[in-house]
């Protein structure tokens, strides 16, 4: 009896132990592959935030090319940077109407666009002069020049021009209105239009303030980055 009671413990005993080493395994196998789960979860979550990041990156990297960009700028209105090929005939012009001698040429920048201002289907030449002997704290000089009779000449001189200037679309023909940002002198910022009378265009210190910019479609010309271009290099001189 005392035998057969013994052998009775020792299978109870065994069959309990069996029973927790396989819910141990059990255990240890849902273990694993939560593991494999958070794993693979944490891969995804870096796998998304890469993708984004390098959309993001993708974005800023568009937002870069091109033109600067300018704020006050409606978006009905397209963006262009100056011409980057040196214009020989326009850097004499600007030498010899503004009298600048030869030691100052090479500080002296020049930013120009081909803009048919007067709608004749011929385009002229936009021109904006930075330096010393052009530039104040109101803003630069600028100079809208077209060929007369074989030579590129003055058609008309402006001063306290800043970049850009706004070509407005004129769907009736005729002198195209540009709009610019006028400033410096303690006063506010103020946008001001010039509209063209018998070929000749208002001051910008006499033009009229624009108060409203939104529908306002056109072409921005001279969407250059001043100071950005100063430590690139990347300008015109009139050397």
């Amino acid at each position: 009896m005392k035998k057969n009671t013994l052998l009775l413990l020792t299978a109870v005993m065994s069959l309990t132990v069996f029973a927790g080493c396989a819910g141990g395994t059990k255990n240890s196998t849902v273990s694993v592959e939560t593991a494999e789960n958070d794993t693979q979860s944490y891969a995804d979550a870096d796998t998304e935030t890469a993708e984004a990041e390098n959309g993001e990156n993708a974005v800023d990297a568009q937002a870069g090319d091109g033109a600067a960009s300018f704020d006050w700028l409606p978006a009905g209105v397209e963006q262009q940077k100056a011409e980057t090929e040196p214009n020989e005939e326009l850097q004499q012009l600007i030498a010899e109407y503004y009298e600048i001698p030869d030691y100052e040429l090479a500080d002296s920048r020049y930013y120009y666009n081909y803009v048919d201002l007067d709608s004749d289907g011929e385009n002229e030449i936009f021109a904006v002069v930075v330096g010393s002997y052009t530039s104040g704290s109101g803003g630069s000089s600028a100079l809208w020049c077209a060929q007369q009779d074989g030579r590129l000449a003055v058609k008309q001189a402006f001063t306290l021009v800043n970049m850009p200037v706004i070509v407005v679309d004129n769907e009736e023909g005729g002198p195209k209105d540009l709009i610019l940002e006028r400033s410096g002198g303690g006063a506010e910022t103020e946008y001001v239009r010039l509209t063209c009378t018998d070929g000749v265009y208002t001051n910008v210190s006499d033009a009229e303030t624009v108060s409203d910019l939104e529908d306002v479609q056109g072409v921005a010309v001279l969407c250059n980055d001043l100071a950005e271009d100063m430590q690139s290099g990347n300008y015109l001189t009139l050397e």
